[in-house]
């Protein structure tokens, strides 16, 4: 059985280029739409290793997609050829443990370490850009909301005379923070 195997880091990147290139060569998809850099939260990958028997190939489309840890990546091909399955990508043209090459072994180790290595950069620099943001002034996470509002927001719900709606645009405090400051007490 040959089954493919998808991954996009999060909810809202699309699988249709690597679905396009797997599902047409594939019996069976595992899609998982979270972070690659390790495989504890990936349900799809687990369930595909617990549905691997001997004979089986797994297909995916780029190293980069199975796992960005160079001790993960190992430990499932690992544990993919313990169970005489085979693992073949797409795009990596040395990554096929269908024959017995011990080039893709020695290829398989330098690559999933750069895999690791070009996350690791990418986190770098997006805390770079972060830093940068804030000497700059640039403010993240939820805006403060001025008290003055919040009470003038509560007081007029208190009162009843307006709905919740025209209690937003009186004092510019959203639905969701008056609910929440009611609930507060």
């Amino acid at each position: 059985m040959i089954r493919g195997y998808v991954r996009v880091s999060t909810v809202e990147q699309r699988i249709d280029r690597q679905l396009k290139e797997i599902e047409s060569i594939s019996d069976v998809i595992y899609v998982d739409k979270v972070s690659g850099k390790n495989i504890d939260n990936r349900v799809e990958l687990r369930r595909m290793m617990d549905d691997i028997r001997s004979g089986d190939e797994i297909v995916i489309l780029s190293i980069d997609r199975l796992s960005r840890s160079t001790i993960d990546l190992l430990q499932i091909v690992n544990d993919i050829t313990t169970k005489g399955a085979k693992l073949r990508s797409l795009q990596d043209s040395w990554l096929d443990t269908t024959n017995d090459n011990p080039l893709s072994d020695f290829l398989l180790t330098v690559m999933g370490a750069l895999a690791e290595m070009e996350r690791k950069q990418i986190n770098k620099r997006v805390k770079e850009g972060i830093e940068i943001a804030k000497e700059k002034g640039v403010k993240f996470g939820r805006p403060k909301v001025n008290d003055f509002k919040i009470r003038h927001a509560i007081e007029l719900y208190n009162k009843g005379n307006h709905t919740v709606k025209e209690i937003e645009k009186i004092t510019d405090v959203s639905k969701a923070t008056l609910y929440r400051r009611l609930k507060e007490g």
